[in-house]
Parts: structure tokens; sequence; C-alpha cells
């Protein structure tokens, strides 16, 4: 059916990137009929992501509905813009609004370069637009994005909604597949959740729509496959495998798929050496390969001999007068170590003692070998930043130093070795798995390797516990520092996180360590807002932060405060630009957190904007992380940020507080365990308030059972060494 667009009933405005169902109403360009034989002078439409410029003419292919309400409509499955292979059909057709950067001039110039080609240039090789004067890689991004919006992904869009597949993410479906997304959909469609963000149960409405069988082999092993890869979501590198086909079958939820039928599946896979099992776990192949490549590294350090130091006690004696400071005998015995091995780990919490020790063990390292290449680095930018100011040592993060970068996609780009001979790591308990195998994998065999952390804090957001699973194996050097030293401001902060740690509920408190009892939400809000600023006025955004166990839900969850806090901290003003992205709104000057490891800049890294232009729901934000690191933004890559006044606790590890403000309901009751608090309050240095309910702190305290994570790089190490 030909017809010309005339006006949009369902939603307001129309957008490609984010409409899922329409209602449109159009002219037929040719004689159209309703049921009783009547000429029809209009047609309303209903569909997804309906074709709304007026100045092309659509062919719209579906079928005659008649709605108890709303009548006779035409529900649309697919349509194709008929444009007249004239210059000014074409021109019409770019210049039309549908495709994004190109206006009437431009158009023009693109005719002009390509003529009747240049529906197939932008269908085939878009990158050839680049040579037309005024198209720069950004505009030619944003001209392709709305293209295949508009035109070769529309199909792909129109065939997947239904499905509750959105419009953004059809698109990225199409840009993976191309021409062949249709078929792979139609035939291979649980392909799909091998992309970011489709999950097991979209891609298996999908299936059991096309008529998949509920019981077919192709069903029963994705969802053990997506099983696997949902575990390491949630921090695990494997699962016990009688766990790891309950939770298959609970996904699947058909009773006719059995613990048996599942098991003899999996046993298939790990034939195809897709899954592997080890002592009674199972993997991912590449999960377990990352495992035991650290193990294999590990055993590979631990085995080396180094040469002899000398005297230690009388160098660490001369250290301690040069510092003016009095080593404990657990950190003379954490520097011995560390000179007299190719690797160990040094543990300990806040106040214990850590950074003394790494400053002393740095400057007897430069004074026996002057001509030594060293290299300090921590999984974040700001814990880089914290190591850097307490070593004097430039520091970075370990991304940076194996000069390897995030992906789109989450994967880490190639690195290289390092090139040091003494090479010192903090803030561990951050480093997951994956990035623990490329830093071990490049250390030089000549090489030492101190590894620094807290052991007690939570683990990484990544999959692994690369830190406990090294300490458990029993094979590593460990010292523990646990004696608190610290007696200056925030002296009550060490003192309880010592406690907190063995499990006991009698804290001090003070001006440096304060509980508000409030067992309501929304007063809880409105106290945290006072609390805030009085803490910036005294310290500064930078030396304040807002934690709390909720990124979503709640009164006192991030997302809430995060736009309570931004009103408060830095409101709208005339000439202040914003951008917007899904609920979000960002202003200038606004304090933000990159939410996904991207190129040089890691999850939990706080930057602030420094410019925003263009309209605000497609604008352009550039970001500066500080350390030369400057980001831009524009459009889809906004979601890589949030505001960052209030983060989880997860997202704080490696970064210090002067002040911290963390909520405790009992409302958080999932995530009520001890190591959420414990890492909360060793973010902060001179003050920690508390607001929420004791009941919640003490019920918190008690739970030690959450966060145990699936691995067994222990069990390797000790393995290999065996």
């Amino acid at each position: 059916m030909l017809c010309q667009f005339d006006k949009l009933l369902y939603p307001k405005t129309a957008d490609a990137s984010t409409i899922e169902y329409m209602i449109a109403v159009y002219r037929p360009c040719e004689i159209v009929r309703d049921f009783a034989g009547d000429m029809m002078s209009q047609i309303k439409a209903v569909g997804y992501c309906l074709p709304t410029s007026d100045k092309l003419r659509y062919r719209l292919k579906g079928h005659w509905i008649k709605h108890p309400k709303h009548g006779l409509q035409y529900e649309v499955d697919s349509y194709e813009e008929v444009i007249a292979h004239t210059r000014e059909g074409i021109i019409g057709y770019l210049a039309s609004g549908q495709i994004k950067g190109v206006g009437h001039r431009i158009a023009e110039k693109i005719y002009d370069a390509f003529g009747q080609d240049t529906l197939e240039v932008l269908d085939h090789e878009p990158e050839k637009l680049m040579s037309v004067r005024g198209i720069s890689e950004k505009k030619l991004r944003k001209i392709r994005d709305s293209y295949l919006a508009s035109r070769g992904a529309r199909d792909v869009i129109a065939f997947l909604a239904p499905h509750g597949v959105t419009a953004h993410r059809a698109i990225q479906i199409y840009r993976e597949y191309g021409n062949e997304t249709l078929e792979i959909v139609r035939k291979h469609p649980y392909r799909l959740v091998e992309l970011a963000g489709i999950a097991f149960k979209t891609a298996d409405k999908l299936a059991m729509s096309l008529g998949i069988p509920p019981v077919s082999p192709e069903r029963v092993d994705e969802a053990l496959m997506y099983t696997m890869s949902e575990a390491e979501g949630q921090g695990h590198m494997c699962l016990e495998k009688h766990d790891f086909l309950r939770r298959c079958i609970r996904m699947l939820e058909t009773p006719e798929i059995t613990e048996d039928m599942a098991a003899g599946r999996a046993f298939r896979l790990v034939q195809e050496n897709r899954l592997v099992c080890y002592d009674q776990y199972v993997y991912r192949n590449a999960a377990a390969t990352v495992e035991n490549n650290i193990a294999f590294h590990i055993t590979q350090l631990v085995q080396s001999t180094v040469e002899p130091y000398g005297n230690l006690d009388l160098s660490i004696t001369a250290e301690e007068r040069k510092l003016k400071i009095k080593l404990a005998p657990e950190q003379r015995e954490a520097i011995k170590m560390a000179l007299t091995n190719k690797f160990c780990v040094i543990t300990g919490g806040p106040g214990t003692g850590k950074t003394a020790v790494q400053r002393a063990l740095l400057d007897l390292y430069r004074d026996k070998y002057p001509e030594a290449e060293i290299i300090c680095c921590a999984p974040t930018g700001q814990a880089a930043q914290r190591m850097k100011e307490s070593s004097g040592l430039p520091s970075s993060t370990i991304h940076k130093a194996l000069c390897i970068k995030a992906t789109a996609d989450g994967s880490l780009t190639e690195g290289g070795t390092l090139n040091a001979d003494l090479i010192l790591v903090d803030e561990v308990s951050m480093m997951d798995a994956y990035l623990a195998e490329r830093l071990f994998a490049a250390v030089p065999p000549h090489a030492k390797l101190v590894l620094v952390g807290d052991a007690d804090q939570l683990p990484s957001v990544g999959p692994g516990a690369v830190l406990k699973e090294i300490i458990r194996s029993g094979v590593v050097p460990v010292v523990r520092l646990d004696h608190v030293f610290r007696q200056s401001a925030g002296s009550r902060i060490a003192t309880n996180a010592r406690l907190i740690k063995h499990g006991n509920l009698s804290m001090e408190y003070g001006p440096d360590f304060m509980f508000f009892d409030s067992n309501d939400l929304t007063a809880s809000a409105e106290l945290i807002e006072e609390l805030y600023m009085q803490e910036v006025h005294k310290y500064g955004v930078d030396g304040v932060a807002f934690l709390t166990p909720f990124r979503h839900k709640t009164d006192t969850s991030v997302d809430a405060m995060n736009a309570r806090l931004q009103a408060l901290v830095n409101p709208p003003a005339p000439g202040k630009t914003e951008a917007v992205f899904g609920q979000l709104r960002f202003r200038l000057g606004d304090k933000v957190m990159q939410i996904k490891n991207y190129e040089q800049v890691n999850n939990g890294d706080v930057g602030y904007i420094r410019s925003i232009t263009g309209p605000e729901n497609e604008a352009t934000v550039v970001v500066d992380f500080g350390d030369g690191r400057i980001m831009e933004y524009e459009n889809e890559q906004l979601r890589m940020l949030d505001l960052g006044y209030a983060s989880t606790v997860h997202k704080s590890q490696g970064a210090q507080y002067k002040s911290v403000i963390m909520n405790l309901q009992c409302a958080h009751a999932i995530m009520l365990i001890r190591a959420i608090v414990y890492t909360a309050i060793t973010r902060a240095r001179l003050r920690l308030i508390i607001v929420g309910e004791r009941k919640a702190l003490c019920r918190a305290i008690r739970n030690t059972k959450a966060d145990q994570r699936g691995t067994r790089l222990a069990q390797r190490i000790q393995d290999f060494i065996e």
C-alpha cells in the first residue's frame, strides 16, 4: 500500500533510537477501500518504528485489523521508502530529516559526489562519505547510525520489537550481523545471547515464538552456557556442578528437562571444549584458561630464587631514622619478605601501616639498586593517585602500565611485558581474574612482584577473588598487618574497622565516627542531604562521598540521592548547558563516575564535566578524569557515565575521602554483609557518618556468608606446586 505520512498520534514525538510502539495517520497515494468498499482518505497505522517523514512516500506491508474500540487499523509488519531515483528524489530522501546530520546542502554535496550510486554507498560503503567536504568522522557516525535506524535495520526492528527487543538493541544486532541478521534471528535466535545486553529470556521467548521445541538440545546448550556467563557477571569463575545444573533448570522452567538430561548436554559441551571441568567445578573455557594461567605464573614466581640483599636489619633501622618513625615487628617482617622473595603479599586494614611499609620498601630498594626500574600501579585512577602521593614515585593504573585498554564490548586489548625490576601493586582486592592474568603474564623473569591490599574488603567487581585465593593457597609468602597505629584524626575509623573485621559490635563513637538513628527512608534521605552539605562546606565536593548498598530502589539509593545531591551542589542556572540521556541529566561542572571500563578510563573513576555542546538530547560531553585523561562522550556513549555524588560501596573501592556518609537500612537486607560495611568505613580518612538503623548495622557485621565466590585458584596453585 503506497502512502504518505500525515501525522503522529502516539507518542508525541518520534525518535528511531528509542521508540517502540507507534500510531500514525497516512494519506493513501493509491485507491484503498475499507471492508464496506468505501474509498479511504486516511489510514490509521499501528506498529513499531513507523516512518514519519512527510517528504517521502512509503510502501507499507501488513494487514488490516478491526480494534473493538479504535476501529479499522492497518498493522504494519514492514515498510520501504519509495525513492525516485532522480537527483531531486535522492536529495529529498537524504534531507528528509530521517538521517541526522544531513541537511539540504550536505545532501546536495553527497549526491554531487556519488550520483545514482548514493544509496548504494550508504548501504555498503558509508565510510566514503568522509570524502565529502563538511562530513567529519563524528558526523559520519551520526549519519551512519541514523541511516541504519531508518533503512538498513528497519525490517529487523519491525521483526524483533514484538518480542520485547527495543529499536536501539535491534540496531546493535544489525550492526553485529549485517545483512544476515534476519536469517540468523529466525534460524538461530539463541545466537543473540552472544551480544552483551541480550538476556537468555529474550532470546528464548523469540525462539519459542519461532517454533523451537522447549526440549531442543540447542535450547538446553545455550541455557547452560548462559548460566555460566551470568555466574561470571555475579563474580564467579566457576560453579559446583550440581549447583550449575540446578541454576540452569530453574531458568529453563521446563519440567520435561531433568538434571540428568542437562548433565548429558553439559558433557557434550565439555567434549566440544565450550565448558571445562576441574575438581567437581564447571567453567567456561575462557575462564578456566585465565585461572589456570594465573596459577601457572604464580608458581613460576614462587619457585624463582633471588640474590641476597645483605644486612637488612641494619638497613631498616637506618631507614627508620631517615623517616623518623619506629616500625613494628610485623612491618619490619613485611619489608624483609618483600626484599628477599620474588613474589609476596602484604595485607592489612586501615591504619595498620601499609603506606609506611611501602615507602620504606621503595627507599631501601632504590638505595640498593639505584639504576633499577620501579613500577607502581593500582587498579583505578584514584588508587594510583593516592599511591603516587604516598610513595613519591610516579604511579599509574594497571591498565596504563600494561599498555592495555578496554574496548566497547568490555574486552582488553593486547599489552606487553613490563620493563621493570620491582613491581608494586596496591589495592589488589579490586583486581579481577582477567586483569590479574595480564599482570602476571607481563612480569619479566628477573623482576620482583609485591602485592598490597586489604583481603577483608569486597572482592573485585569482575569475576574472581584473586587476593583472597593467593593468600588461601598457603604457597605465597604473606605478612598480615593487624595492629592499628593511627592515633590522629580518624583514629576511631581504623579502630572500628578492625573491630568490624573481627565481628565485634561494640564500636567507639565520637567526632570522627558518628551514628544518626533513622528508621524512615524519606527522613534518612533528608538528613543525608543536610549532612552532605555540611561536610562539603568543610572538605569540598572531592573530599566527601555518600555511599549506599543499593543502586536502584528506595529513597536513599544511588539513583535517588545523585539527583538530590546534584540539585544542591550543582543546580541549574541560565547559560549552564545540560545533556540528557534516559533518566539522567548531566550539567556543566557535574561530578561524574565512569561505570564501565573503556579505553584509558576504568570502572569507578571519577571526573568532572568540562564542556557540553549541542542539543541536550544529542549533546557531546567532555569529561576530565585528571592525570591528562580527557574523554569525549556522545549519544549512546553517555550510558557509560553516572553522576558521581552518590555511589555504591562496590564502586568506591580504591578511593579515599576525608569524610564518608553511609546509609544502612533494614530495607537493604539483601546487601547487609560485613564486607560492605567494612569497605565503606575504610574509604574514610577523617570522619565517618552512618545514617540508618542500628539493627541493620548489627545484622551486616554478623553476616559473613554473602559474596563467597566460585573460584578454585588456590587449589590450582597448590596443584601446580605439587
